[in-house]
């Protein structure tokens, strides 16, 4: 599975600008981190950001002796810069992307803000199914926040062999809810397959069929606030 995540970003000039600007903070075998640009539009930025780190080994012998080995590494992700909402697009990123982002910032002299999103996953499954033009399946997801006393809220997972959005009403019974993560279910090139769809503004997608999925989900993205 692919991961893709996206975020809300303020802009302080035009994204061929910062593109350009990224192109001056290439990676190189003497650098620990930079980015390498593949193509600057007048809308868009399409790179990769590459971080470098050391880290030791310890291997023994067949006698017990241990000799300690230092290696090299190298982590990378994906992202394109959008001038429109979405405006931040991370694709297999670390679970942590904060050395991008505070590269991110000095390429747009710490005069960009960039915030996390959070999306109604009920308005993107609805559109993403428009989109996409067929129904589709949500055999699993993730309520929080459900109140189930005066000061006590529970979480609560739904999994079925139908529409399990179906029974979200008949449980929470009106009551105030946070619909977290989904499982979606869809037929694509007569295969049967699941995306995730999260309100942090992630999704998790086949890897054989990103390049069809991804545009269809990002199109479908709610224009939610961060």
């Amino acid at each position: 599975m692919n991961r893709v995540r996206w975020l809300n970003a303020q802009w302080p000039s035009s994204i061929r600008t910062i593109g350009n600007t990224l192109k001056d903070m290439p990676f190189s075998e003497e650098s620990m981190d930079g980015f390498a640009v593949e193509r600057v539009r007048d809308d868009f930025v399409e790179a990769r950001f590459i971080e470098k780190f050391i880290y030791e080994e310890v291997n023994a012998d067949p006698f017990g002796k241990e000799e300690m080995i230092e290696r090299t590494g190298y982590r990378s992700t994906d992202f394109t810069l959008f001038a429109q909402f979405p405006y931040i697009e991370v694709r297999n990123g670390q679970r942590s992307i904060k050395e991008f982002v505070n590269r991110l910032l000095q390429a747009c002299n710490f005069n960009l803000v960039v915030s996390p999103l959070t999306v109604n996953v009920h308005d993107w499954v609805t559109s993403f199914q428009n989109i996409l033009g067929q129904k589709i399946l949500v055999d699993s997801l993730q309520l929080s926040g459900v109140e189930v006393e005066e000061g006590i809220t529970g979480k609560i997972l739904l999994k079925g062999n139908r529409d399990v959005r179906e029974a979200i009403d008949n449980i929470v019974g009106g009551k105030r809810y946070v619909l977290e993560k989904v499982q979606v279910k869809l037929t694509a090139s007569s295969k049967i397959m699941s995306i995730h769809l999260a309100n942090n503004g992630t999704a998790k997608i086949p890897t054989d069929h990103t390049s069809d999925l991804l545009p269809l989900l990002r199109q479908s993205f709610p224009n939610g606030k961060s």
